[in-house]
């Protein structure tokens, strides 16, 4: 039998760049095609000057011609076929070059395979000529190119052989010419990219078989897929090669695919579309992103493509077509693959230069002659890990807190912290709502901590309770940590930032927030030390890129959600250093400079106070709740314990356990210049935390001033002398040793003297008395369980408590259970007549208190233990109360007057009760129908179809004119609740996309790098 005859189709589009290496391979080869002839596709450069330079015969046809066109063409110039001859057709690229044995190669695996009508070589790639790129061709269900190889695959041979596949790319494909023209060669409407898997499938439905043979090699740049070079197809829109190679990937699906299987295709290809935009959006590529949109909308207003391509498929295949399923990959295959590449894309960012290839290697086995053999190898005991600075301080900080926390094994409540919701679906719910069944009802925006909370408890698998009994647990092995991070950057003295970590950790401001339940302030402690080394350059603004300025905008962000005050600081630091920028500029505001700095500056305050709105604008109407914190009220110890960095309040350490922060500070200032930087603001910040803290402000959802709590304040001031003390201390020993007696000797043994003595007095007080913490686990409910029965009904809770030696009493509402973790933050403001009405219960003046609680729908009176007598024996002489329990909790009285959540005042003055099923409600009779809720305009009543009238009565309760008895449709409108959460979310994608990394187009990664 004689030889096949092989004709070699070089096609050629602007690829002079590799033209004369693709020439020479061809030269080379230890066997020669019969012929070789070129099709160049109009291009620009020296492409035909150099074909013509070598001898090879050359076409040029139009330059908008697809690569299916300029083979058709060649084909056309070659003579006609000769019956029972055997031919075959050498498909090459001008990008890829051959090894000398690859025609050789791919002839002698067809030799012995008659079903075998195309082969292909491996491809490896242009520059790096270890990178395996394909060795036969798949496609995915969602489009993506499948070679089943892990990414930058390194080449050893592991996949030699001769190997059936799907398809092989068109770069040196070997394709028998007869099955060619049978099935009209390559799809035209694939212009470029992808005709290749198309073909391939289209021959396997034939009958016929594709295969792979390792021992070819070619080298392949990849020139068009990595935008090296312009597409300049007639279908390439707007000559984007992602968009013609997406197109072509769901063409080559649906065209190909069984009726059966286009519904789930359809699916995958639009999903996998949406999802690819997004992340493209992410990395800052809209271009990419909407290329996938594109892609997929060109084949939709075309679809007679399709059909005509379906049915010119159905009249040459001869097998089912299920038998390329062999050949797709699974979906496991698939997601295990982008696991994998997502790994290391993540790899790559995170170690983004790898040093393995680059350092010398190492062996074991290297002798070195001048070693004595008897020597024994010198080796570190592991007991050494123990001495380690760090090592000790982590160990003592576990061994303190497991003794200081042994009340808090569970889930815990007390202090500022309300107990925890059943569940993680709670506290979503609860900052979705528009409307909030605490005390009269609220329809305040709930603040974005409560979803980060609901989001973080998905680590313990939605369990809020687990999630914060551990973050208490572990508070002060975080700030260990956190502080340590970044006190080790002013020096290498270990034991120096081991032991300042552990005073940040166990300093007052710490034991405080701690015992008191004070969640936002240990969130912003444990932050601090991160958030803080960015803004050791704030007055070199101008520097930061805007990446860093809407990334460090999204930090501020998560710290003003948890701590209201950041917002304060934020602002006068912001307000300052743009005076101080002025003045810089020599008061010209149009300086550059100045321009560039409070650009960047006014950034930092506004994307913050938008992602906090509408809480932040309400600041601006009540600017007391900038003082704040979340969670319930609790008071904090005034300026007396402010001045020693001691926030003061219950749980807080008595005023002889002093701690050295402010003795450090004052040192610091007349210390070093260096050490004077962190203690000025140190300072700065004590000093207003003292001011502030002089401050009495209405609580969350409760009628009592309190003492504003400067937890945030003395954090920074503690954080800053503590640093200040690092560096002042960072080798002194040397320089107190060359120096005689002084002022330094004497100021670094007293604050020696004093870290040793507030070390011994906190420890002490911790494992003891301090253990006695408001913040505990196994807290008892405040309100009793038989009260829980009717969830509707309101009670009165009233709770003794002592201010200035005197007994008195505080209240709130209840709505048959406690209040729980972020409720208190959205709980309504005091109302001024029920306020009244409990001061008569106490006074003797009630004559009207019961009327008072049943307008509001107030069915329960509770007075908690410790019992006042005087108020029992009041409250049961008023008249309208009936005591109906007493018990060791306290006592219970039901107002004598009808009430409920819905009263009905038909027309003839008659009061009736009604009672609702969810939403839905009777109404026997027209009247006016009062909801016993605080007055919002987003609470709606229909009946048949309208919308009920809506007025606020004098009572401050929503009203509506009912003409008509029957069903009703009571609800509260989120319509506005909803446009809050859609902006949030809007501006929030927007920051985190803007503080993303941008991502590269192919064009614009380097040669090296794609190497």
């Amino acid at each position: 039998m004689s030889a096949p005859r092989v004709t070699a189709l070089l096609v050629v589009h602007d690829g002079a760049t590799w033209l004369s290496e693709v020439v020479a391979s061809l030269a080379s080869q230890s066997v020669r095609p019969n012929q070789v002839f070129a099709i160049d596709t109009g291009s620009l450069d020296a492409s035909v000057k150099l074909l013509k330079g070598a001898r090879i015969p050359v076409a040029t046809i139009d330059r908008e011609s697809g690569f299916g066109a300029a083979v058709a063409h060649g084909i056309t110039q070659l003579p006609a076929l000769i019956k029972d001859s055997e031919e075959w057709i050498w498909i090459l690229h001008d990008d890829c070059a051959l090894h000398p044995a690859a025609l050789e190669s791919l002839l002698a695996a067809i030799a012995d395979r008659p079903s075998v009508v195309m082969a292909g070589p491996k491809l490896l790639g242009w520059h790096d000529r270890t990178h395996l790129i394909e060795l036969g061709i798949s496609i995915a269900t969602n489009g993506a190119r499948w070679t089943g190889l892990e990414p930058l695959e390194y080449d050893q041979g592991q996949h030699d052989g001769v190997t059936e596949v799907l398809s092989v790319s068109t770069a040196g494909a070997l394709i028998r010419r007869d099955v060619f023209e049978e099935l009209g060669g390559f799809d035209q409407n694939l212009e470029l990219f992808r005709d290749d898997v198309d073909f391939g499938w289209r021959v396997r439905v034939a009958g016929h078989s594709v295969i792979a043979v390792s021992d070819a090699i070619g080298y392949h740049a990849q020139a068009s897929a990595t935008e090296r070079r312009s597409v300049d197809v007639q279908g390439a829109f707007l000559h984007r090669p992602l968009l013609l190679d997406r197109r072509n990937a769901a063409y080559v699906l649906l065209a190909n695919s069984s009726v059966w299987s286009l519904p789930g295709l359809i699916f995958t290809l639009f999903a996998g579309a949406i999802l690819r935009s997004v992340g493209y959006l992410f990395a800052k590529l809209p271009g990419y992103a909407s290329d996938e949109i594109l892609a997929i909308g060109s084949l939709i207003i075309h679809p007679t493509e399709l059909l005509s391509a379906r049915k010119f498929r159905k009249q040459h295949r001869l097998i089912s077509p299920r038998v390329v399923n062999a050949f797709v990959p699974s979906r496991i295959s698939q997601l295990r693959s982008s696991i994998s590449r997502l790994a290391s894309t993540l790899r790559s960012a995170v170690l983004p230069h790898s040093p393995s290839r680059e350092l010398p290697i190492v062996s074991d086995l290297e002798i070195n002659e001048d070693e004595d053999p008897l020597t024994p190898v010198s080796r570190t005991p592991w007991k050494s890990l123990f001495y380690r600075p760090m090592i000790i301080a982590a160990s003592i900080i576990t061994l303190v807190s497991l003794s200081w926390a042994r009340h808090r094994f569970g889930p815990l409540a007390g202090g500022a912290l309300a107990e925890s919701p059943a569940s993680f679906r709670d506290l979503i719910k609860l900052y979705i709502s528009s409307w909030h069944d605490v005390g009269m009802g609220s329809a305040q925006s709930t603040p974005t901590w409560v979803l980060v909370i609901a989001i973080a408890s998905l680590l313990f698998f939605g369990n809020v309770s687990v999630f914060i009994t551990i973050f208490f647990l572990i508070a002060p092995l975080i700030l260990l940590l956190s502080a340590h991070r970044y006190l080790k950057r002013f020096t290498d003295n270990q034991w120096l930032s081991a032991g300042a970590s552990l005073l940040y950790a166990l300093s007052p401001v710490a034991i405080a927030s701690v015992n008191a339940g004070r969640l936002g302030v240990l969130v912003f402690m444990a932050l601090l030390p991160f958030f803080i080394v960015q803004f050791h350059t704030w007055a070199e603004i101008d520097r930061w890129s805007w990446r860093s300025i809407f990334g460090y905008s999204l930090f501020i962000w998560f710290l003003l959600s948890f701590n209201p005050s950041v917002l304060l600081i934020l602002f006068v630091g912001i307000i300052l250093t743009i005076f101080g920028d002025f003045r810089k500029a020599s008061n010209n505001y149009q300086d550059q400079l100045f321009l560039e700095r409070l650009k960047r500056r006014l950034t930092l305050l506004i994307i913050p106070f938008l992602l906090s709105a509408p809480a932040s604008f309400g600041v601006l109407l009540n600017p007391t709740r900038i003082l704040r914190e979340i969670g319930l009220s609790v008071s904090g110890g005034g300026p007396n314990l402010a001045i020693l960095a001691n926030p003061g309040g219950p749980g807080s350490l008595p005023w002889w356990c002093a701690s050295p922060i402010v003795a450090i500070l004052l040192v610091a200032y007349f210390s070093t210049t260096a050490a004077r930087k962190f203690a000025v603001p140190g300072i700065t910040f004590l000093l207003c935390g003292t001011l502030i803290s002089v401050a009495v402000i209405p609580g969350n959802g409760t009628p009592l001033n309190a003492q504003v709590s400067v937890g945030t304040f003395i954090a920074i001031a503690t954080l800053f002398s503590l640093t200040s003390g690092v560096v002042m201390f960072d080798k002194i020993r040397s320089r107190l040793e060359q120096s005689h007696i002084n002022f330094r000797h004497i100021s670094v043994a007293l604050i020696l003297a004093l870290t040793l003595v507030y070390s011994a007095t906190s420890l002490s007080w911790l494992v003891s008395a301090g253990a006695d913490s408001p913040l505990r686990t196994g807290q008892k409910n405040v309100l009793p369980a038989y009260l829980a029965i009717e969830k509707s009904a309101k009670s009165l809770v009233l709770r003794p408590y002592t201010r200035n030696g005197e007994q008195t009493l505080s209240y709130y509402i209840s709505r048959g259970r406690d209040i729980t973790l972020g409720e208190v933050d959205v709980a309504p403001a005091d109302t001024e007549v029920i306020s009244r009405a409990v001061e008569g219960l106490i006074d003797n003046t009630g004559v009207t208190s019961s009327e008072v609680l049943a307008t509001y729908g107030i069915k329960y009176v509770y007075l908690k233990n410790p019992i006042i007598d005087e108020v029992v024996q009041t409250i049961d002489g008023l008249g309208g109360f009936i005591r109906t329990s007493a018990t060791k909790a306290g006592v219970v009285w039901k107002v004598n007057e009808p009430t409920g959540r819905i009263i009905l005042t038909d027309y003839a003055g008659e009061v009736s009760i009604i009672e609702a099923t969810g939403i839905s409600a009777i109404v026997p009779r027209p009247g006016t129908l009062t909801l016993t809720e605080s007055f919002s305009k987003g609470w709606r009543i229909y009946q048949d179809g309208f919308t009920a009238a809506r007025i606020e009565d004098r009572d401050g309760l929503p009203t509506f004119e009912i003409t008509n008895a029957g069903e009703v449709t009571i609800f509260h409108d989120g319509t506005q609740r909803r446009a809050w959460i859609s902006f949030f979310m809007i501006v929030l994608v927007t920051v985190i996309v803007l503080a993303l990394p941008s991502g590269r187009r192919k064009s614009e990664i380097s040669e090296k790098e794609l190497a």
